[in-house]
């Protein structure tokens, strides 16, 4: 197989970082977690790399982390936090943390924006990327947003039993507020 310079990087990168591997619990360790009321534990949070809760939450939780575009509580969002919660045998209930980012990038763009960059760039799709609902958001609408992202999952009937919190993590200085 030919290989590229980014694969490359990433297989330079991870030989250099292999050494320092420490086997994880197993899937089934894991599945037993969870003798707290808030376990399983998920966050839902925005695929930006400067959003990482395994840094700014520092390094004594175990949760599963759901990461999409400004970290919205989507449709596919809902799949793998039922997923998550699945995977867990010992509690009935749960917590699921939405925590947003100051400085999204999704606070950057608008839906018109990302619907015309779609039909520069692929034409023949456009009418199916305008279709798509991006999930943009003004700065102004950000504590709205976590807001309305709670509702979100607190509505899907789905998650009953869940605790819902929401959060905003100030990129700027590494504050972690509750919003909701």
């Amino acid at each position: 197989m030919a290989q590229n310079t980014t694969t490359e990087r990433f297989l330079t990168g991870n030989s250099k970082w292999r050494p320092t591997w420490k086997t994880p619990f197993t899937m089934e360790q894991m599945r037993k977690f969870g003798a707290g009321p808030e376990n399983p534990l998920m966050i839902v949070t925005c695929m930006d790399p400067r959003c990482e809760p395994t840094q700014f939450l520092g390094g004594d939780h175990i949760f599963g982390t759901v990461k999409n575009a400004g970290g919205r509580a989507t449709s596919d969002a809902i799949r793998s936090i039922l997923t998550l919660r699945s995977l867990n045998t010992v509690s009935q209930g749960g917590t699921v943390a939405v925590i947003h980012h100051t400085d999204c990038g999704m606070t950057h763009l608008n839906e018109e924006g990302i619907h015309n960059d779609i039909e520069k760039r692929t034409p023949a799709e456009a009418s199916r990327g305008g279709a798509i609902d991006f999930g943009t958001f003004g700065a102004d609408e950000f504590e709205d947003v976590i807001k309305k992202d709670v509702q979100t999952l607190k509505d899907e009937k789905m998650l009953q039993g869940m605790d819902i919190l929401g959060f905003a993590f100030i990129t700027e200085t590494g504050e972690l507020k509750p919003v909701v």
